[in-house]
């Protein structure tokens, strides 16, 4: 009779059943990690875009809002053009034109610069008319109202002829209807020193309330960033802040109404890089041609932040070619001061394009 119990052969895995394991694993490893690099390079590439798009978006958005406020407080056209006079702590500055928008051309295909001139003044305020004449010497006013005016408003002195120039007050006295000027604000020259016009200002001029005198420019700087740089008129100086990076190229047109006659209606029929003799009365920057400035074009490059691989043998073929715009090429194979960039087929570009109407100038006519 056979006993209950048995005993049981037990086999291990032998050396070739083991190797066999190992290459199957090592096979599945590699795959995996081949899907995992595919897939990582994908949602980087997936990342990257987005993030273009967010800079594109919010850089435009600053920029047009920006813009879309250039002129406003120059309620009269022929202010437009003027040529300003001023001084700040006992020193002539350069004198300056007044316009709500200026473009500077960038050397060759490098980014152009953007400046916007607006009022700062953040409550109602209505041009003021002299009501007597203004002597160069005299450092007050005698105006037909003081409405909305503060002590420390930056105002500008106009009159068809003259040059403007720019005063700060320094006092507004009850009882008459004036604002001082005095040198006890470093907008304000010395005795001796003199910016207004040799024979001052004649009744009826009128004085433009710009509050705190809003200057903003736009530019791409050597790391292709996007600054913003703002003027403190209460010291004079410019403060910079960074907006956004990754931006290749920021190119910008004006949009001139070149018809002849007074315009019922504002028509886009001509755009420049330059300023032009809009007006045709054969100079041109006047204050007519500024006039006739009523949008501007404009168009950012924005570069992804992720450089992809060359491919073998033929190296970076990501972009092909330069983005394009409706004013013609944007050039992203150089940064923006001029330097080569040899790898800028590696990286993706995403254009924005768009036309800001300048509606302080158009409303103004």
């Amino acid at each position: 009779m056979q006993p209950l119990t048995s005993k049981m052969k037990q086999n291990g895995f032998s050396l070739v059943e083991i190797m066999i394991g190992m290459v199957i694993s090592l096979i599945s490893m590699v795959i995996i990690l081949q899907i995992f690099t595919a897939f990582e390079g994908q949602k980087r590439t997936s990342t990257s875009g987005s993030d273009a798009q967010s800079i594109g978006t919010i850089s435009m958005f600053n920029i047009e809002r920006d813009v879309r406020n250039a002129g406003y407080g120059m309620t009269d056209q022929g202010l437009l053009g003027c040529k300003i006079n001023a001084s700040f702590n006992g020193t002539l500055l350069p004198t300056q034109t007044l316009m709500p928008l200026q473009i500077t051309q960038g050397a060759g295909t490098r980014p152009d610069r953007i400046d916007v001139m607006a009022s700062g003044k953040t409550s109602f305020s209505i041009p003021a008319r002299i009501t007597v004449d203004h002597p160069a010497s005299a450092t007050n006013f005698f105006i037909n109202s003081t409405q909305g005016m503060q002590v420390n408003d930056i105002m500008i002195a106009y009159q068809p002829g003259l040059d403007c120039t720019l005063v700060q007050i320094t006092g507004i006295p009850n009882g008459n209807v004036q604002i001082h000027h005095q040198s006890t604000s470093p907008w304000n020259p010395p005795g001796g020193q003199n910016i207004f016009p040799p024979g001052g200002y004649s009744a009826g001029a009128i004085l433009f309330n710009f509050g705190a005198l809003l200057s903003h420019s736009y530019y791409v700087d050597s790391a292709n960033k996007l600054i913003l740089q703002n003027l403190n008129t209460s010291n004079n100086t410019s403060s910079t802040q960074e907006m956004n990076s990754d931006v290749a190229n920021m190119q910008a047109q004006y949009g001139f109404d070149t018809r002849a006659g007074t315009q019922s209606t504002a028509i886009v029929d001509t755009w420049s890089d330059t300023l032009i003799d809009a007006d045709g009365d054969g100079t041109v920057g006047n204050g007519g041609d500024i006039q006739r400035m009523i949008a501007i074009r404009l168009a950012l490059s924005i570069r992804s932040t992720r450089k992809e691989p060359p491919a073998p043998a033929i190296g970076c073929n990501i972009t092909t070619a330069a983005p394009t715009w409706a004013g013609g090429t944007l050039d992203v194979s150089k940064y923006p001061d001029g330097k080569s960039f040899p790898d800028w087929k590696c990286y993706r570009y995403k254009t924005f394009e768009t036309i800001i109407p300048l509606r302080n100038i158009i409303w103004g006519q």
